[in-house]
């Protein structure tokens, strides 16, 4: 015989707490901006006369846009991927990291042997408002400098913020 449900017991309603206001307003990737990014980075690239791969990145290291022209290098692939999700993951441009630890070998040392690390120039984070919202990596241009500064034109081009040359992660400006 099934038991009936006591109804005359009642229970008060579960308490509600405040989340919204413990709740962080955040800006996001959109993939519309990624492949914009890649698209316009391979663009500069291009017309510097350089046959680069680009990997965009939303903030938490996972692949939005990639884009590798024909006749590319094979390694740039994965290197591209490496670089953004590196400066997503530490929000810093990659070429920053040796210069901040090249004093401290054993840093030097356990970093290098972090999954998703790389000291290699051409990862940058992407920040709005001081606020990271991705990372970008370039690879196949001469040197890193030239995959930097294809990325810094793109941001530009974007209103995006500009890249930071140290390891010092900014404050949000707003």
């Amino acid at each position: 015989m099934a038991r009936k449900p006591n109804r005359a017991v009642k229970t008060a309603p579960p308490r509600r707490y405040a989340i919204r206001e413990k709740a962080v307003v955040a800006h996001k990737l959109t993939m519309e901006l990624a492949e914009a990014l890649a698209e316009e980075t391979l663009r500069l690239a291009w017309d510097m006369g350089l046959n680069t791969v680009s990997a965009v990145v939303d903030e938490g290291g996972a692949l939005k846009a990639f884009r590798r022209p024909d006749r590319s290098n094979l390694g740039c692939v994965d290197f591209a991927i490496l670089k953004a999700r590196c400066a997503a993951h530490f929000n810093t441009a990659t070429h920053a990291h040796y210069p901040a630890w090249s004093h401290q070998p054993e840093t030097v040392a356990a970093l290098a042997a972090l999954p998703g690390f790389t000291i290699e120039g051409g990862g940058v984070p992407i920040r709005l408002n001081g606020e990271l919202i991705g990372g970008i990596g370039v690879s196949g241009a001469r040197n890193w400098r030239e995959d930097v500064e294809v990325i810094a034109k793109a941001f530009m081009k974007f209103g995006l913020d500009p890249i930071a040359e140290s390891a010092a992660t900014p404050a949000p400006t707003s």
